[in-house]
């Protein structure tokens, strides 16, 4: 049998080693010595006895009814003190603070509270419901010292978790009640199982609080802590007997928080699998049923059809339109997606794209304006439809697979939610998995994907129920050259007449002309150019856009002479002949013909530009040129980058300006120049752009 490959372990400090050593002994050695004085040949007849047996059970009973109660209040309030809101610090502190009580101040808080004397207790003894030195007072005080233990445990687990699943399960379609049933709870069942165990554990140890609320009746009150207690003067070794028992109880309950209760989950999944018939990890339809295999592969469409549709018919795609305002954001935009098409966004961080992104799907309210999808208000002031029935589908970077499911089951969640039958559900699922070219991984654990398959996943997921918009949230980002080829494929392919309305956030100009067909470039919360992505890019009126077309840009305060633009580099000046973009009125154009290349003295509404050129538009020479209109700069090679028969030189301009030039390797063998090497720079006017730079918030 082939041995499991363990980790590297970094070593461990002498010091740290014999301390670490001498903490277990101490916390061993008095068990081991109190094991060492039990007569365990009269150990049966010891806790045979009336009061052994009464303790036990009663210390059972009560255990089990407090863990019980824990469990219906601890998880309710731990998903509440996982969520970020105001004051939930403080309320973490209160719901620790019993762990750090002494046993008897918790009895004495609760003898104020529900004690015979106290407004609560007085009011409940009215009622007929005396709790003090009752059984129940001996549940209460365990569920009091026990309760934060499970919800402090089961808090952690839920912070630690992978953020997002929630989020994308609502999206998805599912009710706030099925996230927490078929997500949340499933994701954190180790964490819920070492609460639970803890709360448990401590229930049976419970002693101050039970003697001083409930006393020490027996078969009534007296648990198992209490009758050590009372006989351990008495009957040593009816207690010892008793020590014992609860020992081997806690031993058994501690030890099911280190129970890998994920590995044996896994085992038994894989045993099960096992005993299947016909299932093979290469097949399609691996565990599939006879009819979801035959419907899988003579069916290729999206999904199972809709109610009214026909074999062969194709969604026309429903326009979004999105004009409002996020203040906190700074975000005030009027934005409309095309129908059936793919809309790329695009711009700097901060610029406003996720905002976009995040209205469109419901996860953020307009502070004014509205949001539509088709004819449907979906957001304004008065209307506010959440997430989870917009029939919007997001991937995102990432993609926010849910793990303790299959492959098959996380593709066909969305229809699930929706009513679809199981079998209709998976059979739609295989067919959108076959599409996206990742049936073979039908039965494979979420959990066990590479970067690829997931976003593949994700995006058979998001697919499977049509749904009416679609959201792609730079979903290549976070993969490698190989797998960002792959997904860009199969979006490219299921994307190609779906009649989806798409969404593309990215800043990959590559994906954006492979899927988009309309281009949006966002700045500062607002749009500054749109356009088909060829045409932007071809002539960029915004910086952003300029350096996706990989151009030249250059920025500073704005001179002007003659009717042409310039910024000032180092000692000389760029100029443009090309002004455009800059939207001039009468008095702009005015400036610009009585400039004298100076910065004026009242400067006009246009204060600050951009200067755009492509590389191939920058000639190189060894002696400075003399032409007109035409910048003519000194420089200094900084890098040179050869790519077949074209070669890009990087100059520097000036201390923090430089600007990239390609011309033919035989040119640049020509002037034989090397890095280091001082050279001239000289730029056509007419070839350079000028862009107005908006000042940011």
């Amino acid at each position: 049998m082939t041995k499991r490959a363990t980790p590297p372990v970094s070593p461990l400090p002498v010091w740290a080693g014999g301390l670490g050593t001498l903490a277990l002994c101490f916390l061993i050695l008095p068990l081991a010595f109190m094991l060492g004085r039990i007569d365990w040949g009269s150990l049966g007849s010891t806790l045979s006895t009336d009061e052994a047996t009464s303790a036990l059970a009663l210390s059972l009973r009560t255990c089990l009814i407090a863990l019980g109660v824990d469990l219906i209040l601890g998880i309710p309030a731990a998903l509440l003190l996982a969520r970020p809101w105001r004051g939930v610090r403080a309320a973490r502190i209160l719901v620790a603070l019993p762990l750090s009580l002494p046993p008897v101040v918790a009895g004495i808080a609760l003898l104020a509270a529900f004690g015979r004397r106290s407004p609560l207790g007085a009011l409940l003894s009215g009622a007929g419901l005396d709790i003090a030195f009752t059984t129940t007072a001996v549940v209460i005080a365990q569920v009091f010292v026990s309760l934060p233990f499970l919800i402090v445990t089961l808090e952690a687990a839920l912070r630690a978790r992978e953020q997002g699943l929630d989020e994308m399960a609502s999206s998805l379609g599912a009710s706030p009640s099925r996230v927490f049933w078929q997500i949340t709870l499933p994701t954190v069942l180790p964490g819920l199982g070492r609460g639970a165990a803890l709360a448990l554990a401590r229930c049976l140890g419970e002693f101050g609080a039970t003697l001083t609320f409930a006393g020490s009746l027996q078969g009534v009150t007296r648990t198992m802590p209490l009758q050590i207690y009372l006989a351990r003067e008495s009957d040593a070794d009816l207690a010892l007997a008793l020590g014992v028992v609860l020992l081997g109880l806690a031993a058994l309950v501690v030890a099911l928080t280190e129970t890998p209760w994920g590995c044996i989950a896994s085992l038994l999944r894989s045993a099960l699998s096992a005993t299947r018939p016909g299932r093979e990890s290469g097949s399609p339809a691996a565990g599939a049923t006879t009819d979801e295999v035959s419907r899988a592969r003579r069916d290729d469409g999206l999904v199972p059809l809709q109610e009214g549709e026909t074999e062969g018919t194709e969604p026309a795609g429903i326009p979004v339109r999105v004009c409002g305002t996020v203040a906190a954001r700074g975000w005030d935009a009027d934005v409309t997606l095309r129908p059936g098409l793919v809309t790329a966004v695009v711009g700097h961080n901060g610029a406003g794209k996720s905002t976009l992104a995040q209205v469109v799907a419901g996860t953020l309210r307009l502070d004014s304006g509205a949001a539509h999808i088709g004819e449907r208000v979906v957001d304004d002031a008065s209307t506010f439809v959440p997430a989870r029935r917009r029939r919007v589908a997001m991937v995102s970077q990432a993609p926010r697979i849910f793990t303790h499911m299959s492959v098959l089951a996380n593709v066909a969640f969305p229809l699930r939610v929706r009513g679809v039958g199981r079998a209709r559900a998976r059979a739609a699922a295989l067919r959108q998995m076959r599409a996206v070219g990742i049936a073979d991984l039908a039965h494979k654990r979420g959990s066990d994907l590479s970067g690829g398959q997931a976003a593949r996943v994700a995006i058979a997921r998001a697919l499977v129920f049509r749904p009416e918009v679609l959201i792609l949230d730079e979903p290549t980002a976070a993969l490698d050259v190989e797998a960002t080829a792959q997904v860009s494929a199969v979006l490219r392919e299921r994307l190609a007449g779906a009649g989806i309305t798409t969404l593309l956030v990215s800043h990959d100009i590559a994906e954006v002309l492979t899927l988009a067909s309309h281009m949006i470039v966002m700045g500062e919360g607002r749009i500054v150019e749109e356009g088909e992505p060829a045409s932007v890019l071809a002539s960029p009126a915004s910086v952003f856009a300029a350096r996706l077309a990989g151009l030249n840009i250059v920025t500073g305060p704005v001179l002007w002479r003659s009717g042409m633009a310039g910024v000032r580099v180092g000692e000389g000046t760029l100029w443009a002949a090309e002004l455009s973009g800059l939207g001039l009125n009468d008095a702009d154009r005015a400036d610009a013909m009585r400039g004298d290349g100076t910065e004026l003295a009242a400067p006009s509404r246009v204060t600050r530009v951009a200067l755009t050129f492509p590389p191939e538009a920058v000639a190189l020479s060894r002696e400075e040129a003399h032409a007109s209109p035409r910048s003519v700069l000194p420089g200094v090679v900084k890098g040179i980058d050869v790519d077949g028969s074209l070669v890009s030189v990087r100059v520097a301009l000036a201390e923090d300006v430089g600007v990239t030039a390609r011309v033919t390797a035989s040119a640049w063998a020509d002037l034989g120049l090397g890095v280091g090497s001082g050279l001239w720079v000289s730029v056509k006017a007419t070839q350079v752009r000028v862009i107005r730079m908006v000042a940011r918030r």
